[in-house]
């Protein structure tokens, strides 16, 4: 089977159609063209600094914060004074960043919590997708912050490898896993832990150098200060004026220009370009330079930060350019750069600033939208930003325009002074919120109602729409199947539908018995719906499930869903009034407290609902002869869900492992003897400090 990562957290999400190429298992792959030379493009290294504010260093204007390094990197390359994020907040602004997108047209215009299962769409393509084509080796260190499940990891949008911090860090939470590609490695559980971060991000971004040899690369160095909690290391304790933030920044600065040297050590400054940026305004701390707002506002304080770009021999030396530059404008740029066309039928919102780069002026641009959530907030064109919505419930004395050339504070609305530029700015949001909106369905696209049951046929749709053929005849012959992974069987249907109905085609698939519950992640596979249609194939893209042994194949299985019938074949209810039942085999031991039942919504029968609580159950099972291997399912589609301790008549079978991220799961697995004629064992069910543990299911095989 061909898949980056088969024991990562499992999310059934049914993804939108592209004419891309995807793998059998799952995996998006890329057929790349032959290795560029040199010339045809330049290495890229893209730092972001995390919360960094407009004046935070001393070439922005900041009295107390040193960064030498920073400065001179301004000196030889361009300090652009108008430089903007694609948010206000981290999540959204690193999803603009990749794609050249408005955050909604990525699904993520919200910043993502701890436990939050979304991320940033599979089907979106990214720089290091594209570049990665074009024969790049691309990385990315530090922090992602764009979803923590199988989807969004950065192996699945382009990236060769991954060294940095959990998905959704948000630099305010422990313990947090550090990964190194696609596996947790170690824990990050204090600030001492956090300190070092900045140093091994930087050595990580070195090796990463070495290793691509004589290839080009990109590399994308998400730095995690001055976001809170502010830690370095104590060689840096106490050395800014600016106090811990000021440390922070200054430590940030000092292993930058380690990169930078090592870059010239190895003679890469005139193949590489370098651009520094914040992700948005600064939180509590640090310095707007004197503009009006800061993070989570889409006043200047909060959009507008620091950007700088090198390119030695290519970027002026020197230059301060008052240009509008957005990160929306760094996937075109690059991409133009590298020689590598975008996809035309994905929409952008930035512009190519090659011309600008090299030292001219952009005669157009398109403006520049700021988003808050999924409406559209704010638009920054030349002189003028038109504000027609803004954080927080009052929404009053909307719109709001300023002449930045004068007054770069915000402090003097001229809507009423100049109706015609307030008109044509709101006219431009109004159609841009449309245009998000108008979301095309894909050609094709693929369903499963889960879960898959190993060893038997389960169904999975596939619907079709006008898109296969839009023009001429809606009815048409088809032949539908789906590529599945190794030792997956499915069927292949042959049709003749009508387009214009959407029909859906059912398609056989039948997992391997022998894949179906192993110890660790729920285990995820990819179904790659693929059509045939006037002599042409359409790929869809993959809809990712799993499989688990089916009820008649085990001696027990057990499922913490609804009360009632069973909820899947042959799954025997286990719910808080399941007292234990000789006849059943199975109950919770008489006299303890039972645990709770919440309706969760998950997206199948199996997760809809799940036993949990928080002191410590006593589930009895009455075992069969021989010995048996247990398996206990544990997750939370909702909400990050810790290690759970599980005993058997009083000896320890599972200590608590890593708790598991929201919409993941894990199959916790031991084995117990039943004797010669069976016997009937109490399987003490907690976590770790009162913790609230859930359980999801129960096989007995």
């Amino acid at each position: 089977m061909v898949s980056r990562r088969d024991v990562l957290a499992g999310s059934a999400l049914t993804v939108g159609a592209s004419a891309l190429p995807v793998s059998v298992g799952g995996s998006r792959t890329h057929t790349a063209t032959a290795e560029p030379a040199r010339g045809r493009g330049p290495n890229v290294v893209l730092v972001v600094l995390d919360d960094l504010g407009y004046g935070d260093l001393s070439c922005y204007g900041h009295p107390l914060i040193r960064t030498p390094r920073l400065d001179r990197l301004a000196r030889q390359g361009t300090r652009f004074t108008h430089g903007y994020t694609g948010s206000p907040v981290c999540s959204p602004a690193r999803a603009a960043l990749l794609t050249g997108r408005v955050p909604p047209r990525t699904g993520l215009p919200w910043v993502l919590s701890r436990d939050d299962p979304h991320g940033l769409r599979l089907p979106e393509r990214t720089i290091p997708e594209y570049l990665r084509d074009a024969g790049y080796v691309t990385a990315a260190i530090g922090k992602w912050h764009l979803g923590r499940l199988d989807d969004h990891h950065p192996s699945r949008h382009g990236f060769d490898s991954f060294f940095g911090v959990d998905a959704v860090y948000t630099s305010d939470t422990y313990p947090t896993e550090v990964w190194r590609d696609e596996e947790p490695v170690e824990m990050l559980r204090d600030d001492a832990d956090l300190a070092a971060l900045t140093r091994r991000f930087t050595d990580e971004a070195i090796d990463v150098v070495d290793r691509a040899g004589d290839r080009p690369f990109f590399l994308y160095l998400a730095e995690c200060m001055p976001h809170l909690p502010l830690a370095v290391e104590p060689d840096f304790a106490g050395r800014s004026r600016g106090g811990l933030y000021g440390d922070a920044i200054e430590s940030v600065d000092h292993h930058l220009g380690r990169l930078f040297d090592a870059l010239a050590a190895r003679g890469l400054d005139r193949e590489t370009l370098i651009v520094v940026a914040g992700d948005n305004g600064p939180w509590f701390e640090g310095s707007t330079g004197g503009l009006r707002g800061r993070k989570f506002e889409v006043f200047e304080g909060g959009v507008r930060v620091p950007f700088i770009a090198r390119w030695t021999g290519a970027v002026p030396r020197g230059r301060e350019s008052d240009d509008v530059v957005s990160f929306l404008d760094l996937l075109p740029t690059v991409c133009g750069l590298a020689g590598v066309e975008p996809e035309p039928d994905v929409p952008l919102d930035g512009t190519d600033l090659g011309e600008l780069l090299r030292g001219g002026r952009l005669r157009e641009r398109p403006p520049v939208p700021f988003f808050l959530h999924e409406r559209a907030a704010a638009v920054r064109d030349g002189r003028w930003k038109l504000h027609v919505r803004r954080r927080g419930s009052d929404q009053r004395y909307l719109p709001e325009l300023y002449d930045l050339r004068g007054d770069p504070q915000e402090s003097v609305n001229l809507a009423a002074r100049q109706p015609e530029v307030t008109a044509r700015l709101r006219e431009f949001l109004t159609e841009l919120e449309k245009d998000v909106a108008a979301v095309e369905p894909p050609a094709v696209a693929a369903t499963a109602r889960l879960p898959l049951f190993a060893g038997r046929a389960n169904t999975a749709g596939v619907r079709l729409t006008r898109a296969l053929r839009p023009d001429g005849d809606p009815t048409v012959e088809v032949t539908v199947t789906l590529a599945a992974p190794d030792g997956w069987a499915t069927t292949t249907v042959r049709r003749v539908v009508d387009l214009g109905t959407d029909p859906v085609v059912d398609v056989e698939v039948t997992p391997p018995a022998a894949g179906a519950a192993p110890a660790g992640r729920l285990r995820t596979h990819g179904l790659v719906p693929r059509v045939e249609v006037d002599g042409r194939t359409v790929t869809g893209e993959p809809v990712y499930v799993y499989a688990l042994p089916h009820g008649d194949d085990v001696a027990l299985a057990l499922d913490a869903g609804p009360a009632g019938a069973r909820v899947t074949p042959s799954y025997a209810a286990l719910t808080p009034d399941s007292a234990w039942d000789e006849a059943a085999g199975y109950g919770w031991v008489p006299g303890a407290p039972p645990p709770m039942s919440r309706d969760r919504g998950g997206p199948d029968v199996l997760r809809r609902d799940m036993v949990n609580d928080q002191p410590a159950a006593a589930l009895r099972l009455r075992l069969p002869a021989g010995r048996r291997t247990v398996s206990v399912l544990r997750g939370d589609d909702d909400y990050s869900t810790p290690g759970i301790a599980l005993a058997a008549n009083g000896t320890e079978v599972v200590a608590p492992g890593p708790q598991v991220p929201a919409g993941a799961y894990q199959w916790e697995e031991f084995t117990l003897d039943g004797g010669a004629a069976g016997r009937v064992t109490e399987l003490r069910v907690g976590a770790p400090d009162g913790q609230n543990w859930k359980v999801v299911a129960v096989l007995v095989r």
